[in-house]
């Protein structure tokens, strides 16, 4: 009972964050119940889709702060995950997470990643400030596919592999797979394509 007390706490505080906290757009402060067994919640610049969660026939919308539900029409999230790819990236989960919350120490940084062969090398622009050139790290991964630059909000991938990190306890791997279109085009994130789906926009930079 305790661990499914903390694994409910733990799931609501990464749906809770990943929703929008604007009061402009209720709808969005809400995690939607989907007749398919999914829930979703995004703010539109991410969404974190889980499958086969619950049974409920009907369609709903949940507000995560007073848990009351809200009528209105959520995103239809199912469209806004990409079904073409160029590039699969598997990379380790610990690693991917500490690069990011190295590089990524305010809420309003971002960070660049460069797709090169059996690497990535991360870096962050705003450094330049304190150091005179972009402090670097380098780490190893596997990549399929096109090779490119691409450049997301710390913050959001540091709190996708939050996620991950959670809800991996149940597997054996420490593998994050990655799929990427463009420097442009949403990336997803996941674990267990079956059943978790986290996807980032990326940054678009000059």
């Amino acid at each position: 009972m305790a661990k499914q007390i903390k694994e409910i706490k733990n799931l609501y505080k990464h749906l809770k964050r990943t929703a929008s906290n604007m009061e402009t757009r209720p709808i969005l402060k809400c995690v939607h119940f989907d007749k398919d067994g999914s829930i979703s919640v995004t703010d539109s610049h991410r969404l974190l889709r889980i499958n086969d969660f619950h049974e409920h026939e009907q369609e709903f919308n949940q507000d995560l702060t007073s848990m009351r539900l809200l009528d209105g029409n959520y995103p239809d999230t199912k469209r806004l995950i990409p079904n073409e790819f160029t590039t699969e990236i598997i990379i380790s989960l610990s690693v991917l997470i500490r690069v990011m919350k190295a590089l990524g120490t305010s809420a309003a940084e971002t960070v660049k990643w460069s797709l090169k062969d059996n690497k990535i090398v991360f870096s962050n622009q705003s450094d330049k400030i304190y150091y005179g050139e972009p402090i670097e790290i380098s780490a190893n991964a596997k990549i399929e596919g096109e090779q490119f630059d691409i450049t997301f909000m710390a913050k959001y991938v540091k709190e996708c592999c939050e996620f991950f990190m959670d809800a991996k306890e149940r597997y054996a791997f420490d593998d994050v797979t990655i799929k990427m279109y463009s420097p442009v085009r949403p990336v997803i994130f996941t674990i267990d394509e079956s059943k978790y789906i986290y996807l980032v926009t990326p940054v678009r930079t000059n």
